[in-house]
Order: structure tokens, then C-alpha cells, then sequence
């Protein structure tokens, strides 16, 4: 029997999600695919938004990896080039970058480019990571503007609180923005700032969490916010037992039943990318039932109190976040946000593709693996 354990990645949620912030303001929407995608896999999110206006990775190795696989659509990438080496690829494979630093102008100079790369110009607006400061722009923009070979297409910059609905620096941030004319349009919103506004019109926007199904709004969860789950995390009982009260279960002996407990063995652990910290409590989904997590997280199993479910048994099926129970749940639950569940989902989790028809969700579905 094959390992159960499964990533269930439903395409047309993502295509959902897309559409749904593409129709929250004007201008392009770059789907930001970096990381793997999230961990749904780089590849298959750039085929499932084939429609995109446009994609937004972290580095040029991820470009490369889409316009390797015949992926034509525009691509930037957010950390721009590395080296000269990077400058050549992008110029040759219609690649964009950002550049942040004076050394990525250095680094161009050293080259002689094949042809004209489009670039964005970061500006440090507040978050204190990357990109120029305000008062360094002009000098910048002068240096881009006087080399044929490069061709300024957006001004950006990244929010550090859109998040938080009484942020001091978020409209700091706006106002910095806005307090000039620049040259070319400007790309401002991630998916935060997306559902919030910023006032501002921009040429592009650049959602990323919540293409994914996840809520960037702590006060907004994400069906609030029309957002559908794109990954459901499943796996299947496979034991079950009893315990007296007063027995420990799993490492540390540090859960004790407090009264005869039966108990489900799941196979998933922190081997799979599951957190290893998640409190006992943790709600874990059992043939649609809410069973807590007991006893610590081990590398390839977790064990739930099953006492209250007399229904479940081996074969049962379980999801540990996705559809019916809200990653962003269990992220807050484990100390953690959204984004690092998705991303740390080890390769031997099984991506399996599930498509919902368009005439009904009770149809059952077909699975492939991706």
C-alpha cells in the first residue's frame, strides 16, 4: 500500500483566488510563485495561471526553471541579479529584474548585454531589508535612464505592516510613495495591501499568500475573504488503541490520559514538513471530525484522541489543514504563519492534482498526480 500521506493541490482554487484579487483594483497582477511556489510546485502554479499577467520569483534559477519549461509569460525577478552572469540570462531570456543596490549597476557595467533587459527600481520606503533610499532615487533613476540597455519599467517597494489594520508605518510607507511623481508606474500591493488599498494607483500588483487560499488579514479569515484553500495536507489512520488513564503517549511521556482514551496513530510527522511544535489540542480533521493532537509530533506519525469518534477507524481519512480546516488555524495554534507550512512540506509529501468540475462540488473527483 502506498504511504497515504498527500498535498492535494485544487487547481481551480487557485485560478480562483487569482481572479478574485485581479478584480480588487486596476492594473496587472503578477501571481508571485517564488519558493516553489509556496510549495505547491513552481511549475504547475505558472501552468495553472497560464492567463496571468505576469509572474514574480525570488531569484533568477526560478526563472529560469519557467522559461525552461517553455513558460513565455513576463517574469520579474525579486531580488534581481546576482551577479553578471544573471544580468546576460535576463537579457537574453526576457527576463526583469529589480534592482535594490548599487552593486547590481556595477555588475551590469562589467558585461556587455545582448540586449535590453526591463528592470524595477526599489525604493527602501520603511521596511529596512532592501532597495535604495528615497534620497538616493534621483541619482539611480539618472544612472538607468543614461544606459541603452536598460529599460525602467516599474518603481516598487514592499510594505513591512499592510497587515495590521492600525499600522502607523503602512501609511508612512503610502505617503512616502505618493509624496512624488515617478517616472513610470508603480508596483506597491502585496496581498495584504491588495484587500486593505493603498490609494495609489499602480501598473502592477504582486499578490502572493493569498493565491494560496491563505488569509493575509489577521482580523479576516479567508473564506471572510472569498479565498478558497488551493492545498489540503491528508493522510489516513493507520492504528488505533487503547490506554488506560494515567499512561503517557509519545516521546517525553509528557501527555498523560486523564481518562481511558482511545487513540488514532496518523501517518504524518515533522519528516513530512508537519510541525513538529504543534500543541497537543491541535485540531486534526477525522472523517470530518475535529480530533485533538496528543502527544508530541513525531518524525512520521502523530497520534489524536479518538475517545469522542467512535465511528473512526484504520482507513479513516484525515486532513490536517486545507478545505475544512483552515491552515491559518493551525499556524496561529502553532506559533507560525501559513506561509512556512506551506513551504517546508518535504518532498516526499505527494503532490496530487484534484480538479473541481464547474457544474457542482459534490461530483466526485478525479486525482493525478502532478
Amino acid at each position: 500500500m502506498t504511504r497515504p500521506t498527500r498535498a492535494v493541490i485544487n487547481w481551480s482554487h487557485l485560478r480562483h483566488n487569482y481572479e478574485l484579487v485581479k478584480a480588487t483594483g486596476t492594473g496587472r497582477t503578477y501571481a508571485v510563485i517564488k519558493a516553489n511556489g509556496y510549495g505547491h510546485g513552481l511549475l504547475n502554479c505558472a501552468r495553472a495561471l497560464s492567463g496571468a499577467d505576469g509572474f514574480a520569483v525570488a531569484c533568477v534559477d526560478e526563472a529560469m526553471v519557467l522559461r525552461e519549461a517553455g513558460i513565455q509569460r513576463k517574469i520579474v525577478v525579486l531580488q534581481g541579479a546576482y551577479d553578471g552572469a544573471e544580468w546576460k540570462l535576463a537579457a537574453e531570456h526576457n527576463i526583469q529584474l529589480v534592482v535594490h543596490h548599487e552593486q547590481q549597476l556595477d555588475e551590469r557595467d562589467s558585461i556587455t548585454l545582448p540586449a535590453t533587459v526591463g528592470v524595477w527600481l526599489k525604493i527602501n520606503s520603511g521596511m529596512n531589508r532592501v532597495g535604495f533610499r528615497p534620497e538616493q532615487a534621483d541619482a539611480v533613476l539618472a544612472r538607468i535612464s543614461a544606459d541603452d540597455k536598460l529599460d525602467l519599467r516599474h518603481v516598487m517597494t514592499h510594505f513591512a505592516a499592510a497587515d495590521e489594520a492600525d499600522s502607523g508605518s503602512f501609511a508612512e510607507q503610502v505617503a512616502l510613495m505618493s509624496s512624488r511623481e515617478w517616472p513610470v508606474s508603480l508596483s506597491l500591493s502585496n496581498s495584504a495591501a491588495l484587500f486593505r488599498g493603498t490609494g495609489i494607483e499602480e501598473g502592477v500588483r504582486r499578490p502572493g499568500i493569498c493565491l494560496y487560499g491563505s488569509s493575509p488579514m489577521p482580523h479576516k479569515t479567508a473564506a471572510e475573504l472569498g479565498l478558497k484553500a488551493v492545498m489540503s495536507l491528508e493522510s489516513r489512520v493507520i492504528s488505533t488503541h487503547k490506554v488506560p488513564a494515567g499512561e503517557a503517549v509519545g516521546y517525553g511521556a509528557d501527555w498523560r490520559a486523564e481518562r481511558d482514551t482511545r487513540v488514532g496513530v496518523i501517518t504524518v510527522g515533522y519528516g513530512d514538513g508537519y510541525p513538529r511544535h504543534a500543541p497537543a489540542g491541535t485540531p486534526v480533521l477525522v472523517d470530518g471530525v475535529e480530533c485533538p493532537l496528543i502527544g508530541r509530533v513525531s518524525m512520521d506519525m502523530i497520534t489524536v484522541d479518538l475517545t469522542d469518534h467512535p465511528l473512526a477507524h484504520i482507513g479513516s481519512h484525515v486532513e490536517l489543514w486545507g478545505d475544512h480546516l483552515s491552515v491559518d488555524r493551525i499556524a496561529a495554534l502553532c506559533g507560525t504563519i501559513s506561509y512556512e507550512l506551506f513551504c517546508q512540506l518535504t518532498p516526499r509529501v505527494k503532490r496530487v492534482a484534484r480538479e473541481l468540475p464547474s457544474d457542482t462540488q459534490n461530483t466526485p473527483l478525479a486525482a493525478a498526480r502532478v
